[in-house]
């Protein structure tokens, strides 16, 4: 399944915990608009959702989780509700937190922004049109590539990613890897997850570490989180509170992952479909970066989003643990590439992107419909990440102004006809939220 930007029913409310924990207030009730969100699939309703908004000061505006997650035993379904603690498969917002781990290569002079990433992959990496012209890693952090994810996404365990971009390799797939001969790499913006599977196909080579073991104990172990990529790290406590994706098929909630993580410590990984499974032992280092889905496969909860997001408004620090240089970090929110409406340079998915740094989406603040003012007239000074696979639609963002976070997370979003934002060129329930973190954080 090829990932975008971006995966009946009873309420319940977990107001006020977050702001017991942070001896903070939180919300004492939720806007109406928030508790509308969850009901019958059938009516246009998703299954779960969650959201913690902070104010500059690092104060709890609004804190909420509704609807239910879904667990499946041995005679089915079993309903139960969802909390901001319960972890799920967090989609692109991962891309966000493998830079951050990325980027502690560059402090450490491993890896250049410009160098030659085929240097680095060991095998060529050229776009057919342009031989002559490299593919950076500050290219594949950008989606500036010239890279697309062809019909043999993700490329399977006990497979090379190599052979996506090798004439006659078995997932080569006639070129289609690569956009139009039009625009030369770094010319052109085009949002595509392989670029985040040669990344962490990086870290394994100039690390000799494995990607998941690397991620865990770079930025996730030090700041105390029981999260991983593709269930790597994960205990079997927080696993068995799972939150498994769901879509609506017009009867019931469909599961599209996670339904039955993995259990501890094993984790997840693309399977060939005609060959024998591939067992974790097996893994080769460095060969096949979609393995641990550094793209979309980190497993954690709004809670723990809300961490992330915290330590990025204190500048990659908080509570005396860094993850990430001060410097690394104003390299991953400075845009590389901006919508330059006088010459098309990039596709923005009805406009959706306008701006793109290193891992992290850049709003322009564009207004209308087909625009990027997800969070109002102050919509440039946000940075983070948009997600949304297998139901899942999710957020984490930070203002580099006043330092206030919004997380949340959406559950049973379907893949067709979904609900039309009215201010900007999110979906509807996506804008619901923001709309109530925004106003929440506003002076009474």
């Amino acid at each position: 399944m090829t990932f975008t930007r971006r995966a009946g029913l009873t309420g319940a409310l977990a107001l006020s915990l977050a702001g017991a924990r942070n001896g903070v207030a939180a919300s004492v009730s939720p806007p109406k608009a928030l508790t509308e969100l969850t009901g019958d699939g059938a009516a246009g309703r998703m299954l779960s959702v969650g959201v913690i908004a902070r104010r500059g000061d690092g104060a709890i505006a609004l804190s909420y989780a509704g609807g239910d997650r879904l667990v499946t035993g041995t005679r089915g379904d079993l309903t139960r509700p969802f909390s901001l603690d319960d972890p799920f498969r967090v989609a692109s917002v991962s891309k966000l937190v493998t830079t951050t781990g990325f980027m502690s290569l560059v402090a450490s002079r491993k890896v250049a922004l410009d160098d030659d990433a085929a240097d680095l992959l060991g095998f060529r990496l050229r776009h057919p049109a342009w031989p002559d012209d490299k593919i950076t890693v500050r290219h594949l952090l950008s989606h500036t590539s010239g890279l697309r994810n062809g019909p043999s996404y993700p490329v399977p365990a006990g497979h090379r990613l190599s052979e996506a971009f090798i004439v006659g390799g078995r997932h080569h797939d006639r070129g289609a890897w690569f956009g139009p001969a039009d625009h030369a790499p770094g010319d052109w913006f085009c949002y595509a997850d392989v670029n985040f599977a040669l990344i962490g196909q990086i870290i394994e080579r100039v690390t000799g570490e494995r990607f998941d073991q690397y991620m865990s104990r770079t930025v996730l172990k030090p700041l105390g989180l029981d999260a991983g990529y593709n269930w790597s790290g994960v205990s079997q406590g927080k696993r068995d509170r799972a939150a498994s994706g769901r879509r609506w098929n017009g009867k019931a909630w469909v599961s599209q992952v996670d339904a039955s993580p993995p259990r501890a410590p094993s984790t997840d990984f693309p399977q060939p479909k005609a060959e024998n499974p591939v067992i974790e032992k097996d893994l080769k280092l460095g060969e096949n970066g979609f393995l641990f889905s550094p793209l979309g496969g980190l497993r954690l909860s709004v809670r723990d989003l809300d961490k992330l997001a915290s330590t990025y408004a204190h500048g990659g620090e908080l509570n005396r643990v860094r993850i990430i240089g001060a410097a690394e970090l104003a390299q991953m929110t400075e845009p590389v590439w901006r919508i330059d409406p006088d010459r098309p340079n990039g596709d923005t998915e009805g406009g959706f992107f306008a701006g793109y740094g290193l891992g992290v989406e850049c709003p322009q603040g564009l207004p209308g419909p087909a625009g990027d003012a997800f969070f109002g007239d102050d919509s440039s000074n946000w940075r983070g990440h948009f997600g949304d696979a297998y139901g899942w639609m999710t957020g984490l963002f930070w203002n580099r102004q006043s330092g206030a976070t919004i997380v949340f997370a959406l559950n049973g979003m379907p893949e067709q006809g979904r609900p039309v934002a009215q201010r900007s060129a999110v979906t509807r329930p996506e804008e619901v939220i923001l709309d109530a973190a925004i106003s929440a954080m506003k002076p009474a």
